[in-house]
């Protein structure tokens, strides 16, 4: 009976150890976890301290996502934690195409601490709100159509327009230094008819005059947002008695 006793006794301390070692394995091992498209569609609505993560690629993210998501493609998580994703327990959902690589960026993020990552799928079988970046992009004015023009060796273009503010390309090929100033004038071709437009009453210029050394060439910006407020279509510049055509379009 002792011996038996001996032979119970250690089947039991070896069980236990067993268990032991079990639990530290499982304790220390990194883990995520998998939820239905409705659970997260719910922490969507409820949460507000949340990242949704699509790591498909760019030009997928591009094409289509998950309204509110940003992009981290699963190819491009390494060892190192992410700029984009700088709380490591912060509420991550992930979700790729059909769930695969969604899987498999969710163990590379746990792996490296991420404490809250909840992985839901793929966004082929999503029935939630989505959004693409041609739904975002708004039309604005934007440069068409325009040339340069040369008078006694002074070439002027303009060659670029962003929100109320033109970027004009001077260039001196004359024989001599060419003076230039802050005026200048702005035209609108109405039905063939050249028209400028005014500048709002009070409004005070600058009218500091400048260099250009014969050989050398210069970028202007010039502010026009005070201008009366600007449509599609042909516009003239002019400065200094040179003057240049450009057109501006609606982007689509």
């Amino acid at each position: 009976m002792k011996h038996h006793g001996i032979h119970f006794v250690q089947g039991i301390s070896a069980v236990v150890f067993s268990l032991l070692l079990s639990g530290c394995s499982s304790g220390t091992q990194n883990s995520w976890q998998s939820i239905s498209q409705a659970e997260a569609a719910e922490i969507m609505q409820k949460e507000t301290n949340i990242i949704i993560l699509d790591v498909r690629t760019e030009e997928e993210f591009i094409d289509e996502h998950i309204s509110g998501a940003v992009n981290l493609p699963n190819e491009s998580i390494g060892s190192e934690p992410p700029a984009l994703l700088p709380d490591k327990d912060q509420v991550i959902l992930v979700y790729c195409r059909s769930g695969n690589r969604s899987k498999q960026a969710a163990q590379k993020l746990a792996d490296m601490g991420y404490t809250n990552i909840k992985e839901f799928g793929g966004i082929n079988t999503w029935t939630g709100p989505k959004e693409s970046y041609a739904d975002l992009i708004r039309p604005v004015m934007m440069l068409d159509a325009h040339k340069s023009s040369e008078t006694d060796g002074i070439s002027l273009e303009v060659t670029g327009y962003s929100t109320g503010m033109l970027e004009v390309t001077l260039q001196n090929l004359s024989d001599s230094t060419w003076q230039y100033g802050e005026a200048f004038e702005l035209s609108r071709n109405r039905g063939g008819e050249w028209q400028t437009l005014a500048w709002p009453e009070g409004k005070v210029r600058d009218d500091v005059s400048s260099e250009l050394a014969d050989g050398t060439e210069v970028i202007l910006r010039r502010d026009i947002s005070d201008l009366e407020p600007l449509e599609p279509g042909e516009y003239r510049f002019s400065m200094n008695g040179v003057e240049t055509m450009f057109t501006l379009v609606m982007s689509e």
